[in-house]
């Protein structure tokens, strides 16, 4: 893996290609011939394809800290033929065929087929002014293009990457393609190209959140248990109706039934006990995994074994052209995650994996949770600084021996502040507005 860079005297050096790959992939992949290229304006009912502007009859907008584009003019754009794009107004779906992919989409529906695999996604395709409307991030991943978002400009660069295989074993693997730029503290400009696994992605891109599954888990083993309650009431309403003493009985026809009734309320007590065994274990479960989850916080998003294996490659590429002192090392992989990657903001609790952040950009919690995964691959201790607030914020803690500016406090370990949420900020420099305030620190082993 290599980074170029461009000095401030200007000196040219040959952008290379980086292949971050899994575990399993050991072959590099070719470099990809050029495709379309469109550039896509928030609030624009035009877009620039290959130097070339074209008019649409929708614009795309940001909704939730997303930003939807019309999905016809989009596939048009990265070379889908128009006779490929297929709407259904009955069932409300429209079908996409690119290459060897086929994509569906249902308005309203979250459920994404690709190539016949359903995929989740954390939005529904939606109909604005009679055209279907999706999320970009979701967009690049079902047509396997590359996207850019430029905030200042409010632009989206939508690029077509030919799509390359990589044969290991009769195995293949197709890449989604991410060019990064940035400027380190020395004002020298870095481009860095990676191809970042594509089932990789979508398989953390549709997999719930941790507190999500605690919930879910939560959720379904309290329905199994209300329904063992409502096939004990059916239990207790046969036997009722079986049991019935009616005027005509005999005393030992009558003795009987009460026998029989009995024998079965006792064993529904039994079952009713074991129930309610089951809830309060269920309960204390839930409690436990809720206690562990805050006080893991999001140091389990850092320390993701596949994702950690990514961000190693990351991480050593980084450290192979970051300078000599570790204040300068941790400032040049900062710098890398302030300015390369876009920040978006969001709403609610979705924290991303790094492989997730490194595709689509993030919030302050995903910036964050990237870049203490990649210092962590560099050898260096570090923390998750979480403060309280609405909207909360989370930045970075880092120990960097000998270096100076505001830390905070640990079971022995100065860890000094660190901002990914935009470029220029230095190690222990603490924006305004959170100077002075407690935080608590999630240290990552």
């Amino acid at each position: 893996m290599s980074l170029t860079h461009k000095s401030r005297v200007k000196r040219r050096y040959v952008l290379l290609l980086v292949a971050i790959l899994m575990l399993f992939i050991c072959a590099l992949p070719a470099s990809a011939g050029d495709g379309n290229t469109a550039v896509f304006t928030v609030g624009k009912n035009t877009y620039v394809l290959n130097g070339n502007t074209v008019v649409m009859d929708a614009a795309p907008y940001i909704k939730d800290g997303r930003t939807f584009l019309p999905l016809r003019f989009a596939a048009k754009a990265v070379g889908t033929a128009d006779e490929n794009i297929i709407y259904d107004p009955a069932l409300k779906t429209v079908t996409i065929i690119k290459g060897d992919r086929v994509v569906q989409l249902t308005v309203g529906n979250k459920a994404l087929l690709l190539n016949g695999t359903v995929v989740m996604m954390d939005v529904a395709p939606e109909v604005v002014n009679g055209r279907i409307m999706l999320p970009i991030s979701w967009l690049a991943q079902a047509l396997s293009v590359s996207i850019e978002w430029d905030p200042v400009s409010r632009t989206v660069t939508v690029k077509d990457v030919n799509e390359t295989d990589v044969n290991e074993t009769n195995g293949a693997y197709k890449s989604i393609v991410k060019e990064y730029r940035w400027r380190d503290k020395q004002g020298n400009e870095w481009t860095w190209q990676i191809h970042i696994p594509e089932d990789m992605y979508m398989y953390y891109r549709s997999q719930l959140r941790i507190h999500e599954r605690i919930l879910k888990e939560y959720l379904e083993r309290l329905n199994e248990l209300k329904y063992q309650l409502e096939e004990l009431k059916r239990y207790m309403d046969f036997w009722y109706q079986q049991c019935r003493i009616l005027p005509g009985d005999s005393y030992y026809q009558a003795w009987r039934k009460y026998q029989t009734y009995m024998n079965a309320y006792y064993e529904a007590q039994r079952k009713l006990l074991q129930i309610q065994s089951e809830y309060v274990k269920l309960q204390q479960l839930f409690q436990r995994a809720e206690y562990r989850q805050m006080l893991d916080g999001y140091v389990p998003y850092v320390t993701e074994e596949k994702n950690y294996e990514l961000v190693r490659e990351v991480a050593e590429a980084i450290a192979e052209k970051a300078p000599g002192t570790p204040r300068e090392r941790i400032e040049f992989a900062a710098a890398f995650v302030q300015e390369a990657i876009p920040y978006i903001s969001e709403k609610g609790e979705y924290p991303k994996y790094p492989v997730e952040t490194l595709v689509e950009g993030g919030d302050c919690e995903d910036k964050s949770i990237l870049l203490a995964a990649i210092l962590r691959a560099m050898g260096y201790r570090t923390a998750l600084l979480v403060f309280s607030g609405n909207p909360g914020h989370i930045a970075v803690g880092v120990e960097c021996p000998d270096c100076w500016g505001s830390y905070y406090y640990k079971d022995g370990v100065k860890y000094f502040y660190l901002e990914t949420t935009d470029f220029g900020w230095s190690l222990g420099e603490i924006p305004l507005e959170y100077l002075g305030k407690s935080a608590l620190v999630y240290a990552v082993s």
